[in-house]
């Protein structure tokens, strides 16, 4: 995925112009006579059934073209504009942004990964075509029932015989291709080898689709399951080589692991939107007016987790790009933290709307969707298990890995709007890596928070700053402790460990983006407001005694707040102007 000619600004800009269009396309989610609007998704919801005129709008944009690179004849040169076009998606449906859109990239990646030059060609030419895939990911030991089941292969000749079934695939029934994980039958040896294929016809010998699974959250994806008995493969249906799997695994799952939350919180956007709706229109002596304490504070954090979720999504994408070999325990730390925060933000927002948090109709109506949605965007091979293993594995190296230099951490790894990135390079992200650039990063921006002149909130920046290396110090005592230590359980240990590495890693990442921000001094990222309150609730998850943060903070983030809401702007990095 080399990067174009002309330059980042050429290539940002039409990232902005191809997010605005779409945005304009799809008008006011909240105007009832939208036929994109809410009471149309969530009629769509209610059957079970993605909202056609949406699919019909996406085909439309093309929006298969922002998963192929652009050396494929696709639009994807960064990650993290990916992202941010598919939480144009995710901000209306959840079930449209993973069964039209996720779905089809998390089984494509892997493709990008590893694929030969002719799969990789006759990937793009399916995606560009509309054409859709399905992906069947093995399910790691400890992972969630509902995904559990999988293929096996035996050698048939040139080539080989399928079996097995797998119980839910978003997608399967209307998927063009496959791409299946299959381990050896019983006691071949080797490791799981990765097949691409078309979808067979219903009726094809050694295939049976199976009955369409009902789901609590994203209804309106369509989860089937697949049967193989004795299905015949061929040897150029391989993806890479023989027992492979692992190793295009290992490349893929670190872009699937930053790319899909960073888009979902785009939902999660929805949720704090409607909330905020909910309580602009009620009165002062209402408990859920804004004239509440309560309420307030509800929303204000809710604010500021998105915030923070997103300059922790921000830093893992261009992490991918910048340096790959951080990259897998970066995406394992957003796949582990983000679904908790935002599941957790939800619950909370849930109580400034009371009883309206479970209306299935009415102007609140998209908030129980959200909440019921955000859950299952989780589940997978990729998970938060499956994650927080991962980054137990990274602790146990952390003890021995060095200091960056200030010439190793690139400013445009923290900036929203940053400059040209390098193409991706899937090899490195199975490499060792030799340096924790976050973590290392701390030290230089506690220097420089401290040096700041300024008044309350810089003081409070500066001491909140100082604790979170008071708790990076602690951290790392234990990181050692684990390591020295012998006998007992290193896992139970590590996962004890595992989220505060990662709320850690968050803080480093905000205070990271408030150093290098680029934009003009008057923008809402530049001043310290956001980060102080980040911070704040970083660290109180790391020690509840941690003391509250100036007033003056909070009233201006509630003031940002209300200002994106009646200017109709996203609630991230980005503040992007949304559909009216």
């Amino acid at each position: 995925m080399s990067v174009a000619a002309g330059g980042a600004d050429l290539d940002g800009a039409a990232v902005e112009e191809r997010i605005a269009r779409l945005e304009h396309d799809w008008g006011d989610l909240d105007d009832p006579g939208n036929p994109l609007g809410a009471q149309q998704f969530m009629a769509a919801d209610a059957e079970r059934r993605l909202l056609p005129a949406a699919e019909r709008l996406l085909d439309d944009f093309r929006l298969n073209a922002e998963f192929v690179p652009r050396e494929l004849g696709g639009r994807l040169l960064r990650l993290d504009a990916l992202a941010r076009v598919m939480r144009s998606v995710f901000r209306r449906d959840a079930s449209l942004g993973l069964g039209y859109g996720m779905s089809t990239y998390m089984a494509a990646a892997v493709v990008w990964a590893g694929g030969s030059a002719g799969q990789r060609r006759d990937t793009a030419e399916l995606l560009l075509s509309g054409g859709r895939m399905a992906c069947a990911y093995p399910e790691p030991a400890g992972g969630n029932d509902f995904l559990q089941n999988g293929f096996t292969t035996a050698p048939h000749g040139d080539g080989f015989l399928l079996d097995g079934r797998k119980e839910a695939l978003n997608n399967a029934s209307r998927a063009a291709s496959l791409l299946l994980f299959a381990h050896p039958r019983g006691d071949a040896g080797g490791g799981p080898s990765a097949f691409l294929i078309g979808t067979p016809e219903p009726g094809t010998p050694g295939y049976r689709p199976l009955p369409r699974r009902s789901t609590v959250g994203l209804r309106g994806c369509l989860v089937n399951g697949l049967e193989f008995t004795g299905y015949p493969l061929t040897a150029d249906q391989l993806l890479g080589p023989p027992h492979g799997a692992a190793e295009l695994a290992a490349r893929a799952f670190p872009v699937i692991r930053c790319v899909g939350p960073s888009m979902a919180l785009g939902c999660a956007d929805t949720a704090l939107r409607t909330a905020v709706a909910f309580a602009r229109s009620h009165r002062s002596r209402s408990r859920a007016s804004l004239h509440t304490p309560r309420t307030r504070t509800a929303l204000i954090d809710a604010f500021t987790d998105l915030l923070l979720c997103d300059a922790l999504a921000l830093v893992a994408t261009r992490a991918l790009h910048l340096l790959p070999r951080e990259g897998p325990a970066l995406s394992a730390v957003v796949k582990y933290l983000l679904p908790t925060v935002l599941n957790e933000m939800v619950y909370d927002l849930s109580i400034v709307l009371g009883s309206e948090s479970y209306a299935s109709r009415g102007p609140y109506a998209v908030f129980q969707k959200a909440a019921r949605d955000l859950p299952m965007i989780g589940l997978g091979p990729v998970g938060s298990t499956a994650s927080r293993a991962a980054i137990v594995t990274h602790l146990g190296r952390l003890p021995r890995l060095r200091a960056p230099g200030d010439e190793e951490v690139p400013a445009a790894l923290f900036q929203p709007f940053g400059p040209e990135l390098p193409g991706p390079r899937p090899e490195e992200l199975t490499r060792p890596a030799a340096v924790d650039s976050l973590l290392g990063t701390l030290e230089s921006t506690l220097w420089q928070a401290s040096a700041a002149d300024g008044g309350e909130l810089e003081k409070a920046l500066a001491g909140y700053a100082t604790a979170l290396d008071a708790e990076l110090a602690r951290f790392r005592r234990a990181c050692a402790d684990l390591a020295n230590r012998r006998g007992g359980s290193p896992e139970v240990r590590g996962y004890a460990l595992a989220e505060r590495y990662a709320l850690i890693v968050a803080g480093a990442a905000c205070l990271g983006v408030r150093r290098h921000h680029s934009g003009s001094p008057d923008d809402f990222l530049a001043g310290p407001a956001w980060a102080v309150m980040v911070l704040s609730r970083i660290l109180r998850r790391l020690d509840p005694g941690t003391p509250e943060p100036p007033r003056l903070g909070e009233e201006r983030l509630l003031a940002e707040l209300l200002h994106r809401f009646d200017d109709a702007r996203s609630y991230d990095l980005y503040a992007t102007l949304i559909g009216r």
